[in-house]
């Protein structure tokens, strides 16, 4: 079972990249961007993650209506039928 955090170090940050080590030792890349301002090499990270419920909903109704206007817009263009070979 995972605890609510867990404990990154800064490897380096070169070129917009930051190198993390997770526990156990595997090695991740991340966007520099992503980090607390004024990260630096070395230091460490307390990380957590959560569920956005919100977003996801919201996500998922924006992505429903994509399917339905590009369904509606195939529609529009195939009228049915048999296909005639």
């Amino acid at each position: 079972m995972m605890s609510d955090s867990q404990r990154w170090v800064i490897d380096a940050i070169e070129e917009g990249t930051a190198s993390i080590e997770l526990p156990g030792g595997k090695m991740v890349q991340l966007p520099a961007s992503i980090l607390p301002k004024g990260a630096k090499q070395g230091q460490v990270l307390r990380a957590s993650l959560e569920i956005d419920e919100a977003g996801t909903k919201e996500a998922l109704a924006r992505s429903a209506a994509q399917v339905k206007k590009g369904s509606e817009a195939s529609k529009k263009r195939d009228p049915g039928g048999d296909i005639a070979l």
